[in-house]
């Protein structure tokens, strides 16, 4: 029997407390039973989301949550400015284009971090209803300045739409106070709990702001109106919401500040590991990069052998690179339900397969590098 240790940047580790909710009896969910249980869970994302407005919940990946946001602003032959330096990027592109947008694509090389005054340039050759732009680029490990980005596409006038999938419960998101106009995440990242729920925070001017594109299930005023009333316009998945609310009473019980911090922390201690094993980071070396550590496969090693030996070997699933990083960089993931000796138990296991690949690594470097950068670097 092989022990499974899932270190992707989502899904991610669901701790005991989510599984059990998950194992309570079904119950009806427009009786008495789920009422208070969807009331707690739609409080908890409002503070989690840092928002005093109405947070949607969607029975659908995070995709499903950022289609929403696509059918509800977005009217054919509309501008609309998509920034993107990694495969989400790229989704927000091709979906805003499916819907018949009229695209301008601020298109950076993966890895890249955007810019706001590229922002704010574009905007100045042409106007946009809203910028698009992610804020944690998991297929990259790059995470953007979101207030910055924000701010530049406020100055336009243009809404600021946010894939926050990644990001939401371990980086700063402050919706309200960043003048973030739509914020989309989903429950299977940060937020601990399975796949399957989609949120999306929305400002009152991207309710003022819907296009005419027809919608059903994703229809953001129908949704926004049964929440109000404490219901769901449609069945949720009412043992996936018990989970989602115990998983988000967790994170404000840890309290969301020094939940960021321990991300902080996580980040270091990966980044330390990787680098003594005298590892390139593919994605930056800065306090942001909390959410998934990227790292260059050696000279003349194909990342996808990397990613089987530690499946193979010890039941650990990290991530390839996509795109074209695909067998170029592999990646570790540490949002959630993490702790340091998780980091330094996935970095143990390279150090293992690297032997196996015939790597030039020093045994137990990148272990004692980890847990030094954990343990000494405190967040001020």
């Amino acid at each position: 029997m092989t022990k499974k240790y899932l270190f992707t940047p989502g899904p991610t580790p669901v701790p005991p407390q989510v599984l059990a909710a998950m194992g309570e009896p079904v119950v009806h969910h427009r009786s008495p039973d789920f009422k208070p249980i969807y009331e707690s869970c739609l409080a908890r994302l409002r503070e989690v989301c840092r928002t005093e407005q109405e947070v949607l919940l969607f029975a659908s990946s995070g995709t499903g949550a950022f289609e929403s946001a696509v059918q509800n602003l977005v009217s054919p032959g509309e501008p609309h400015l998509v920034v993107s330096a990694g495969s989400f990027g790229e989704r927000w592109a091709t979906m805003t284009a499916a819907y018949g947008a009229d695209v301008d694509h601020l298109r950076y090389a993966w890895g890249e971090t955007p810019d706001p005054d590229d922002v704010r340039a574009r905007l100045r050759e042409r106007e946009a209803k809203a910028v698009w732009v992610v804020h944690s680029e998991t297929s990259t490990g790059v995470v953007a300045d979101i207030q910055a980005l924000g701010a530049a596409a406020k100055e336009s006038g243009a809404l600021v739409v946010v894939d926050a999938v990644s990001s939401l419960g371990a980086l700063p998101c402050e919706t309200d106070a960043w003048g973030l106009d739509v914020v989309v995440s989903g429950s299977q990242k940060a937020l601990m709990t399975p796949p399957g729920l989609g949120t999306c925070a929305v400002s009152e001017p991207a309710y003022a702001a819907t296009g005419s594109t027809p919608r059903f299930y994703f229809d953001w005023e129908r949704t926004r109106k049964a929440q109000a009333k404490k219901d769901a316009a449609f069945t949720p998945p009412v043992s996936l919401v018990a989970a989602l609310d115990v998983a988000l009473g967790l994170l404000l019980e840890e309290g969301l500040d020094a939940v960021f911090e321990r991300h902080i922390r996580l980040g270091r201690a990966a980044r330390a590991g990787v680098k003594a094993m005298g590892l390139e980071l593919f994605s930056p070396d800065e306090d942001r990069s909390a959410v998934v550590t990227a790292v260059r496969a050696p000279a003349g090693v194909d990342s996808g052998d990397i990613v089987r030996g530690l499946r193979d070997r010890f039941g650990m699933t990290i991530a390839n690179g996509q795109g074209d990083l695909l067998g170029k960089i592999f990646r570790i993931g540490h949002i959630g339900w993490f702790d340091i000796f998780d980091i330094t138990s996935a970095l143990a296991a390279v150090e293992i397969v690297f032997v196996d690949l015939g790597v030039d690594v020093e045994r137990g470097v990148a272990v004692t590098a980890a847990l030094e950068a954990y343990e000494h670097s405190r967040v001020a």
